[in-house]
């Protein structure tokens, strides 16, 4: 009997660490061989649906999330027609809260997994579906259910789920758990469904990181909902991650910064740049929102910790928009906190209305509208409007241009501290401009990001254009050596003084030469804002651009 396990991905990149786990657990404890199959959202559904079938399966599992669900029940519904007899069973999130529902509305479905699914899927597939809980199925007509299977206590019964040859894949990014289930509350968070907390040992989670370390996987990303619980734990972990550094590799934490003390802070500033990735779940500032959705930010604490460590610490910081109690104005004073954080990301995203959380039983307490289909997103509420939401959607669309991207510092900083109240103000007045224009609706390359800034900075009639102009061309330059230069670039290169320095480099030819670095003329001093002339040389042999002020 052949099983598979599907994972349709939101991105080639990603991996689906769900369907490893149970392909591994199974594996494991029996002997039956699994077998995976995983695409992406972005591939034809034809092409998904012939290489099932082609697979000769005899039971197939889904793995269901939101972003993948619709796309789902499309193939299940086609697959049913090709394959009549076989079993189809559906598992994961966006099918564990309204199993029974799901099975009346479909009939093409045989079964949905619930709950922590290795125990559950190697149950169906041994032993006789009246002896298996976790399953919801059919039998005579009716929808049957022998109740939920228990959680597993030691986490380390469970296998490694990757093997070595997908750890070596560059290009993809790899998910993994040192533990499971969340103590905290948040009504708008599915996470918090699950309030215990399980653990890896410690012994079994460095074993896992060590393979990653030296099989040489590019980015790690840890899926525990805030993995920083523990102090004596996690602080184990990170110094072992530490001790065992190795260049090009990064950890990816989601993690609760208001919990950080002063021997955590002189820690983190010991780790090499790039090597941690933090995600920050900041949300909003309000009181009110913060007590709505059982959140208890200590934002003095918050901001004193991130911005002790965003010098070597990647961070994102997380928004939502659309929370009780958050207004367009409020949620503007929480991007204004955030941005001053100097985060190197922003992420804005929209409240989802999610089956099974706190959240979605206060519909109608706080007024809202929301889409019916995924990704569930909130229209409006009680004290956000359509309108405003919309225009927050295109703030998010211009905040990943100019601030996410991390590609326009110096001129973004100019513009906002110079002509902006705050910088929710600037980008609300850009997300404007950019939907005036018609340009949210068409792709950007990189130059018409930077030409539009320097079409919206006339527009306004700012003043001191000729200094905005010298920021732009440092960001234009910083980004690696330009193919060309756009025209509003005044080229001053000095090219006596340009060669003295790059005879003094170590380089294999003066074509390489060029070809990694660039000198320019500026009448501006990028560091100190005074006007004056200076040489900047760019040096863009490693991976990080290097820059040095040539008097």
């Amino acid at each position: 009997m052949e099983n598979i396990l599907v994972g349709i991905n939101s991105k080639y990149v990603h991996t689906n660490v769900a369907i490893r786990y149970l392909k591994k657990y199974v594996e494991k404890n029996s002997n039956l061989k699994i077998q995976m199959y995983e695409s992406s959202i972005n591939n034809n559904i034809q092409k998904i649906i012939r290489d099932i079938v082609e697979s000769s399966p005899e039971n197939i599992f889904f793995s269901v999330y939101i972003w993948n669900v619709e796309m789902v029940f499309k193939i299940v519904k086609e697959l049913r027609k090709i394959l009549p007899d076989k079993k189809i069973l559906l598992g994961g999130p966006e099918v564990s809260y309204n199993p029974t529902e799901i099975l009346k509305n479909n009939v093409e479905i045989d079964g949905i997994l619930v709950g922590e699914g290795e125990k559950v899927f190697l149950n169906y597939l041994t032993k006789d579906i009246k002896d298996v809980k976790g399953v919801y199925y059919r039998e005579n007509g009716e929808i049957k259910f022998n109740g939920f299977e228990s959680l597993i206590e030691d986490l380390d019964i469970v296998p490694f789920p990757y093997d070595d040859s997908e750890l070596e894949d560059v290009h993809k990014i790899v998910y993994y758990e040192s533990s499971r289930g969340c103590p905290f509350n948040c009504s708008y968070c599915m996470s918090s469904i699950d309030k215990s907390v399980r653990y890896f040992s410690l012994e079994r989670t460095k074993k896992d990181l060590k393979k990653f370390i030296d099989i040489g996987t590019r980015l790690v990303k840890f899926v525990d909902r805030t993995f920083n619980l523990r102090k004596e734990r996690y602080m184990e972990i990170w110094r072992f991650l530490l001790e065992n550094y190795r260049e090009n590799i990064t950890f990816h934490f989601e993690i609760n910064a208001n919990i950080f003390d002063d021997e955590v802070l002189d820690f983190l500033k010991q780790v090499p740049r790039k090597f941690f990735q933090f995600e920050i779940g900041v949300q909003t500032t309000n009181p009110a929102t913060m007590k709505a959705i059982n959140r208890n930010n200590n934002l003095e604490r918050l901001f004193h910790n991130v911005t002790f460590i965003n010098k070597n610490i990647h961070l994102h910081l997380d928004l939502i928009a659309g929370l009780p109690f958050e207004d367009y104005e409020t949620f503007g004073n929480s991007f204004d906190y955030v941005y001053r954080t100097k985060c190197e990301m922003i992420q804005l995203g929209f409240l989802k209305m999610l089956q099974g959380t706190e959240m979605k039983e206060e519909v109608e307490k706080y007024g809202y509208k929301y889409l019916d289909f995924p990704p569930y997103e909130i229209l409006e509420n009680d004290f956000i409007s359509y309108k405003d939401i919309c225009r927050l959607k295109d703030i998010e669309e211009v905040l990943d241009f100019y601030y996410n991207s991390q590609k326009f510092l110096r001129s973004l900083d100019f513009v906002v501290s110079n002509f902006f109240e705050s910088p929710f103000k600037f980008f609300e007045s850009i997300g404007d401009f950019y939907k005036k224009k018609g340009y949210l609706e068409i792709a950007h390359k990189e130059l018409a990001i930077f030409n539009n800034f320097l079409e919206y900075y006339r527009e306004q009639n700012f003043p001191r254009i000729d200094e905005f102009l010298e920021y732009l061309k440092f960001d234009y330059l910083f980004l690696g050596k330009p193919g060309f230069y756009p025209e509003w670039i005044d080229d001053r290169k000095d090219k006596d003084l340009y060669k003295s320095i790059i005879d003094k480099m170590e380089f294999k030819s003066a074509r390489e030469a060029h070809k990694l670095t660039e000198l320019e003329k500026f009448q501006i001093n990028i560091e100190t804002g005074e006007k004056e002339s200076v040489n900047i040389f760019f040096d863009y042999s490693k991976e990080d651009t290097k820059y040095y002020i040539v008097r």
